[in-house]
């Protein structure tokens, strides 16, 4: 939608400069034109590289491989990491992919490269999250019984023999209530 408002004020304001004075709605369409695209950052050579944070970023299949930076990301405008919010060709258009590469044994996250996750680094980080839990098992569980002890209820006695309760019977600490008057007829 942006995109079309753009090329319609565009041919708008070609026209407009043809003519040696613009009129009120010719201006307009200018000034409009310059306030969108004062927010956009215009690709001039597509073939040349963008370094965002250390990386270089290709638009069109400019990138090829090389021994340093083998591996090969691409990166969609959809992405929710895609760093170039704001750039427009110089004709008009949006890009919508960027290429990168990243150093042998990293791979792509994103915008960004990563190192892999290796058996090895897997295990250890497994073996260290055990070892941590039995720590806090063993040094934590200590002081919560100790602290508890004292607020402990008192032991009660052993539990009465259920064949001698009989459910039939009222029980001594019922609440019982006094029945309600009688009306006379």
């Amino acid at each position: 939608m942006r995109l079309v408002l753009l090329l319609t004020l565009l041919a708008s304001t070609s026209t407009a400069s043809t003519a040696t004075t613009l009129s009120p709605f010719q201006q307009q369409n200018m000034d409009l034109l310059f306030n969108i695209l004062k927010d956009y950052k215009v690709i001039e050579e597509p073939s040349h590289p963008i370094f965002y944070q250390g990386v270089a970023f290709y638009w069109y299949g400019a990138y090829t491989p090389s021994p340093d930076h083998p591996q090969t990301c691409i990166i969609m405008a959809s992405h929710p990491d895609w760093p170039f919010v704001g750039n427009i060709f110089k004709n008009g258009t949006l890009p919508t992919s960027a290429i990168f590469g990243c150093h042998q044994g990293k791979t792509c996250r994103g915008a960004k490269c990563v190192e892999q996750l290796s058996h090895s680094n897997v295990v250890t980080y497994t073996l260290l999250g055990v070892v941590l839990f039995l720590i806090v098992c063993l040094f934590g569980g200590e002081k919560k019984t100790q602290q508890q002890r004292p607020m402990e209820r008192p032991c009660r006695g052993p539990p009465r023999d259920p064949s001698f309760d009989n459910i039939f019977l009222p029980q001594e600490h019922r609440v019982r209530f006094d029945l309600p008057p009688r009306y006379s007829d």
